[in-house]
């Protein structure tokens, strides 16, 4: 397969910029799309093809139901395990994000993360028409969605470490979760050492 796709090397190198995209699914993604956008009128027409639309039975102007398209025997998912692989990308959070938006607004995982595929493949198509690497409109330059701020992130922080500690979950075991984020450890008496150095970052006085 990676003879067959010499030739598409710059667009296996645009397809892997993308979060949650890599060398084995990138060649899939091509084997399956192709580089020729123009046999879609956009963005919205490939999504349908590949059985990531969402439909609607519309009557007078209201939706009876929604469901996600047919089609799409492969590639559909194959992006729904790209999506997967992209929420839970650490260094380029822009879907993990997305993804816990949605969450955070009642829509069932399953559903979100098929929005997430479907937000790849939109920006698939619009990579391969300009020729551009990956880099959303609302991304700002640490690939999170530009209204996302620290402000904001902490205070959810704050809002789920109360929902844990109602939960039961000591402050030892919350402070474990966090520190592991950062590559710290923890030790018996509550001190926060750095993996890499070994030093106290955060010492229980």
């Amino acid at each position: 397969m990676d003879k067959m796709l010499c030739n598409y090397k710059e667009y296996r190198r645009l397809l892997e910029t993308i979060p949650g995209i890599d060398s084995v699914s990138s060649m899939s993604i091509l084997a399956e799309l192709g580089i020729e956008m123009c046999q879609f009128k956009n963005a919205a027409q490939l999504c349908k093809w590949a059985g990531l639309a969402p439909g609607s039975d519309e009557s007078a102007g209201k939706v009876h139901n929604r469901h996600i398209t047919k089609g799409g025997k492969y590639i559909k998912p194959l992006l729904v395990q790209c999506a997967w692989a992209a929420v839970k990308d650490k260094k380029k959070p822009y879907y993990a994000c997305k993804f816990q938006e949605l969450a955070g607004r009642g829509v069932n995982k399953k559903v979100a993360i098929i929005a997430i595929a479907r937000k790849i493949l939109v920006a698939i198509f619009h990579m391969f028409v300009k020729k551009e690497e990956w880099h959303p409109s609302d991304c700002d330059s640490s690939y999170a969605p530009s209204g996302v701020t620290i402000k904001k992130e902490t205070k959810k922080l704050k809002k789920c470490v109360e929902i844990l500690k109602y939960l039961g979950l000591d402050m030892k075991t919350v402070v474990k979760v966090v520190t592991d984020l950062f590559g710290c450890t923890v030790d018996e008496e509550g001190n926060v050492y750095s993996e890499m150095t070994g030093e106290i970052v955060l010492g229980i006085p």
